[in-house]
Protein backbone atom coordinates (compact mmCIF):
# COMPACT_ATOMS: atom_id res chain seq x y z
CA UNK A 1 0.00 0.00 0.00
CA UNK A 2 1.30 3.29 -0.70
CA UNK A 3 1.23 6.61 1.23
CA UNK A 4 -2.07 7.56 -0.82
CA UNK A 5 -3.99 4.21 0.40
CA UNK A 6 -3.26 2.86 -3.24
CA UNK A 7 -2.47 -1.10 -4.11
CA UNK A 8 1.42 -1.09 -5.26
CA UNK A 9 2.21 -4.55 -7.00
CA UNK A 10 6.23 -5.03 -5.45
CA UNK A 11 8.21 -8.14 -7.84
CA UNK A 12 11.58 -8.76 -6.40
CA UNK A 13 13.37 -10.61 -9.31
CA UNK A 14 16.71 -12.72 -9.24
CA UNK A 15 17.78 -12.51 -12.29
CA UNK A 16 20.89 -11.09 -13.66
CA UNK A 17 19.59 -9.23 -16.54
CA UNK A 18 16.94 -6.27 -16.54
CA UNK A 19 14.80 -4.35 -18.75
CA UNK A 20 14.90 -1.07 -19.79
CA UNK A 21 13.27 1.56 -19.19
CA UNK A 22 10.95 1.44 -22.08
CA UNK A 23 9.95 -2.16 -21.45
CA UNK A 24 9.13 -1.55 -17.52
CA UNK A 25 6.80 1.17 -18.85
CA UNK A 26 5.02 -1.88 -20.91
CA UNK A 27 6.24 -5.20 -18.77
CA UNK A 28 3.53 -7.65 -19.35
CA UNK A 29 4.12 -8.91 -16.06
CA UNK A 30 3.83 -5.72 -13.82
CA UNK A 31 0.82 -4.86 -16.19
CA UNK A 32 -1.37 -8.24 -15.57
CA UNK A 33 -0.61 -7.96 -11.55
CA UNK A 34 -2.34 -4.18 -11.73
CA UNK A 35 -4.93 -5.82 -13.66
CA UNK A 36 -5.54 -8.11 -11.07
CA UNK A 37 -5.64 -5.81 -8.24
CA UNK A 38 -8.19 -3.30 -10.62
CA UNK A 39 -10.02 -6.71 -10.76
CA UNK A 40 -10.54 -7.29 -7.12
CA UNK A 41 -7.37 -9.92 -6.31
CA UNK A 42 -6.37 -7.61 -3.05
CA UNK A 43 -9.55 -6.44 -1.60
CA UNK A 44 -10.06 -8.79 1.04
CA UNK A 45 -6.54 -7.36 2.09
CA UNK A 46 -8.53 -3.74 1.80
CA UNK A 47 -11.04 -4.84 4.12
CA UNK A 48 -12.96 -5.54 1.33
CA UNK A 49 -12.96 -2.35 -0.66
CA UNK A 50 -11.69 -2.37 -4.02
CA UNK A 51 -8.21 -0.28 -4.02
CA UNK A 52 -6.83 2.05 -6.69
CA UNK A 53 -3.24 0.80 -8.03
CA UNK A 54 -1.17 2.97 -7.61
CA UNK A 55 1.39 1.30 -9.90
CA UNK A 56 3.87 -1.64 -9.82
CA UNK A 57 7.60 -2.12 -9.60
CA UNK A 58 10.65 -4.47 -10.24
CA UNK A 59 12.94 -4.96 -7.23
CA UNK A 60 16.80 -6.15 -8.69
CA UNK A 61 17.94 -8.04 -6.05
CA UNK A 62 20.97 -8.97 -7.69
CA UNK A 63 21.79 -5.42 -9.05
CA UNK A 64 22.86 -2.21 -7.32
CA UNK A 65 20.57 1.11 -7.52
CA UNK A 66 22.41 3.81 -8.91
CA UNK A 67 24.70 5.85 -6.93
CA UNK A 68 21.89 8.70 -6.41
CA UNK A 69 19.59 6.37 -4.77
CA UNK A 70 22.03 4.44 -2.72
CA UNK A 71 24.57 2.98 -4.97
CA UNK A 72 25.78 -1.01 -3.87
CA UNK A 73 23.59 -0.75 -0.64
CA UNK A 74 20.17 -0.64 -2.06
CA UNK A 75 18.91 -3.21 -4.98
CA UNK A 76 18.01 -1.45 -8.71
CA UNK A 77 13.95 -0.38 -8.33
CA UNK A 78 12.66 -0.31 -11.87
CA UNK A 79 9.03 1.10 -11.43
CA UNK A 80 5.95 0.90 -13.77
CA UNK A 81 3.34 4.00 -13.57
CA UNK A 82 -0.56 3.00 -12.72
CA UNK A 83 -2.30 1.38 -15.99
CA UNK A 84 -3.71 3.53 -18.32
CA UNK A 85 -5.95 2.42 -21.79
CA UNK A 86 -6.53 -0.64 -22.20
CA UNK A 87 -3.16 -2.52 -23.74
CA UNK A 88 -3.20 -4.81 -20.74
CA UNK A 89 -6.39 -6.09 -21.61
CA UNK A 90 -5.46 -6.50 -25.52
CA UNK A 91 -2.38 -8.29 -24.57
CA UNK A 92 -4.63 -11.42 -22.47
CA UNK A 93 -7.02 -11.12 -25.02
CA UNK A 94 -4.34 -11.90 -27.68
CA UNK A 95 -2.87 -14.34 -25.11
CA UNK A 96 -6.20 -16.45 -24.62
CA UNK A 97 -6.55 -16.34 -28.38
CA UNK A 98 -3.45 -17.95 -29.10
CA UNK A 99 -4.18 -20.51 -26.05
CA UNK A 100 -7.48 -21.38 -27.69
CA UNK A 101 -6.34 -21.80 -31.41
CA UNK A 102 -3.40 -23.45 -29.98
CA UNK A 103 -1.05 -20.83 -31.74
CA UNK A 104 2.27 -20.74 -30.20
CA UNK A 105 4.31 -18.78 -32.88
CA UNK A 106 7.78 -18.17 -30.71
CA UNK A 107 8.98 -14.24 -30.67
CA UNK A 108 12.55 -13.03 -30.46
CA UNK A 109 14.00 -10.78 -28.63
CA UNK A 110 16.48 -9.75 -25.39
CA UNK A 111 14.02 -12.95 -23.24
CA UNK A 112 15.98 -15.09 -25.98
CA UNK A 113 19.24 -14.65 -24.29
CA UNK A 114 18.25 -16.71 -20.95
CA UNK A 115 15.98 -18.80 -21.91
CA UNK A 116 15.78 -22.63 -21.17
CA UNK A 117 14.29 -23.24 -23.90
CA UNK A 118 16.64 -21.65 -26.67
CA UNK A 119 18.18 -24.89 -27.90
CA UNK A 120 14.60 -26.70 -29.01
CA UNK A 121 12.85 -23.31 -29.95
CA UNK A 122 11.57 -22.95 -33.55
CA UNK A 123 12.57 -19.39 -34.04
CA UNK A 124 16.23 -20.10 -33.32
CA UNK A 125 19.06 -21.76 -35.75
CA UNK A 126 19.74 -24.50 -33.10
CA UNK A 127 16.26 -25.46 -32.61
CA UNK A 128 15.01 -25.44 -35.91
CA UNK A 129 15.97 -28.61 -36.81
CA UNK A 130 14.04 -30.39 -34.10
CA UNK A 131 10.91 -29.62 -35.58
CA UNK A 132 11.91 -29.77 -39.23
Amino acid sequence: QDVEGRAYVVDFKTGKGAPTKDEVAAHPQLAVYQLAVREGAVDEVFDGRRPDTGGAELVQLRQPAPKKEGGDALPKVQAQEPLSGAWVSDLLATAAGRVLDERFTPTTGQHCTHCAFKASCSAQPEGRQIIE
